[in-house]
């Protein structure tokens, strides 16, 4: 399994049970982070963007370890100026990876980014665009929490600014699954999230520990292309994983 994010926590909020089930049952799991997050907070006079970015990296390492991923790579764009990289560009990292690891699952963002937050989306161009070789062969999940995160949870969510506005988009298209975390999975995603210290404090205080828990109990996929809806809806991706 390939999996490409934008910023560190993205692989442990969205697809942190999933990648270590891969990685549990013996699969290679390689997970690519396009920037560091170096501008991911409140207090820029305290967080300065180079320390932050050190201080991230090797909370995403640590949350990798956790989750029992060996191969994490960082492909270095700028934290916010991913949709200002011509798309060709962004692909072509993401094409080379592709064709480096050979998966036989590419997994990331749908086109909403989830949060709508625009690195995200763009990731999510490059993902498409690098997969366009391969005529639909290699199936790419993408990740749909939007469509799936509790309602009642949405509001305070938005009090932090987790979402840009207009999203999540509740209904973004297309069948969904949605896997069911057991209480090991839960606990070792926790434990992930943990990792980012640097990011985790305004979510956790808003909803309060039972809540958290429960959010990070929540993730589901989509089939975004043909090869894609075959494994998952022939129950092959639940004997895969």
């Amino acid at each position: 399994m390939l999996a490409v994010w934008a910023h560190p926590d993205d692989e442990s909020y969205l697809g942190a049970g999933l990648m270590s089930e891969v990685a549990r049952r013996g699969g290679r799991v390689v997970s690519v982070t396009a920037t560091l997050g170096e501008h991911g907070t409140n207090d820029p006079l305290r967080d300065r963007p180079q320390a932050l970015a050190a201080r991230r990296r090797a909370e995403l390492f640590s949350a990798l370890k956790v989750l029992g991923i060996d191969t994490g790579m960082v492909l270095g764009f700028g934290d916010g100026a991913c949709d200002r990289i011509p798309d060709r560009v962004g692909a072509r990292h993401i094409a080379a990876i592709i064709e480096d690891v050979r998966p036989d699952v590419v997994l990331g963002f749908g086109d909403d980014g989830v949060t709508g937050h625009p690195d995200h989306r763009a990731v999510a161009r490059w993902t498409r665009l690098a997969l366009v070789d391969h005529d639909g062969r290699i199936p790419l999940v993408t990740v749909a929490t939007g469509a799936a995160w509790p309602d009642d949870l949405l509001p305070r969510m938005h009090e932090i600014g987790a979402f840009w506005p207009g999203f999540p988009l509740r209904d973004a298209g297309g069948p969904t699954w949605q896997p069911t975390l057991d209480d090991r999975q839960i606990e070792q995603k926790l434990a992930a999230l943990a990792c980012h210290r640097s990011q985790i404090g305004p979510l956790h205080d808003v909803l309060g520990a039972n809540d958290y828990r429960r959010l990070a109990t929540t993730e589901s996929y989509r089939a975004a292309n043909r090869a894609a809806h075959e494994l998952m809806f022939a129950d092959r991706i639940r004997r895969a994983a």
